[in-house]
């Protein structure tokens, strides 16, 4: 996304206000003054052939000031020696500490080549971390250090899609397979780590029923929609189309198909939603809460109602893509 994320248009036409969102639309800005201020704070912090990026809720423009930063470097070997490339990202992680923000050493611990991403998708050595950072450098990668780098990067990946003369499908399905299989990904992902590695359930069950469920059915709706383009023209849509918030993309995907309307309930439910997560009283009560004692929380009840509110508005966006493109829904979507 260039320039800050706009959803009055959007909100005009569903004929809501600006308290109907306005949770959404503070994490939008928020995300761009912090993405801004971070630039400015990196110039010059990466070498060339190496590009930083912000995935997450900063990437998908949807952060508050209790969200983490999920750092991803990338770098292109034989342009950067990779000690100099991981060197980079320490400075760039260290850096950002120092300005507050909790940088997370989770997937994105160290400097990845992007020859290492793109040699193997769907291979024997294609590792859920390379298939995680193809996800999201496509979907919700802002970059944060040389932003030429950083689109030169994301055009490459995806290009690693639409140049398999074989497997490449007349709609991208080599792509929409990968990002459906990085959805079902984290969605194991949520039992392991929970039932194994014994990390807390509750922050992670509802981001799987929030955030993490809007970012599949954005997929799935822009998916359906493209399938209805003319074929020189899917390819283009679809670059334009995978790095933008995931509520404006479930809103382009059903403005021509006559849904926009559904995505009203959407975007009031995931207001709720983003509301919670931006309140220190309500991660405090989640991130000590208890499995066998959820029923008594308040706080458990209230987000569930809202997840379920949330499941009613998505049901209908797939009811609606079923009615207007079913061909697609039902073979690359589900079969």
């Amino acid at each position: 996304m260039r320039g800050p994320v706009d959803y009055a248009p959007l909100l005009a036409e569903l004929g809501l206000t600006a308290a109907d969102a306005i949770h959404v639309l503070a994490a939008a800005a928020g995300s761009h003054a912090r993405l801004a201020e971070l630039r400015r704070a990196l110039v010059g912090a990466v070498p060339p052939g190496c590009a930083a990026f912000a995935l997450g809720s900063l990437g998908r423009h949807e952060s508050s000031a209790l969200s983490d930063l999920d750092l991803a470097v990338v770098y292109r070997r034989g342009a950067l020696d990779p000690a100099d490339a991981h060197g980079a990202r320490e400075a760039v992680a260290a850096a950002l500490r120092a300005r507050g923000l909790d940088v997370a050493d989770k997937t994105f611990h160290s400097a990845v080549a992007l020859d290492d991403l793109l040699g193997d998708i769907g291979g024997r050595d294609d590792t859920n971390d390379h298939l995680t950072y193809r996800a999201l450098l496509l979907t919700e990668g802002a970059w944060l250090a040389n932003a030429a780098d950083a689109a030169a990067i994301v055009e490459q990946v995806f290009g690693a899609y639409t140049a398999g003369a074989i497997t490449r499908g007349r709609y991208l399905t080599s792509l929409s397979n990968d990002l459906h299989r990085y959805y079902r990904t984290i969605c194991v992902d949520y039992r392991f780590k929970v039932e194994n590695a014994g990390k807390h359930w509750a922050v992670r069950y509802f981001k799987l029923r929030h955030s993490r469920k809007l970012w599949h059915l954005a997929n799935l709706a822009v998916f359906c929609r493209a399938a209805l383009l003319p074929d020189e023209a899917r390819d283009g849509w679809l670059a334009e189309q995978l790095p933008r918030p995931p509520l404006l993309r479930v809103a382009d995907a059903l403005r021509p198909l006559g849904g926009l309307h559904l995505c009203a309930g959407l975007v009031t439910a995931y207001d709720a939603f983003l509301a919670a997560l931006a309140e220190p009283d309500t991660r405090r009560a989640l991130d000590v809460l208890a499995y066998d004692v959820r029923e008594a929380s308040p706080v458990f009840r209230r987000l569930r109602a809202g997840a379920e509110r949330f499941d009613e508005a998505a049901t209908a966006v797939v009811g609606h893509l079923w009615q207007r493109s079913p061909d697609h829904l039902v073979r690359y979507g589900l079969l």
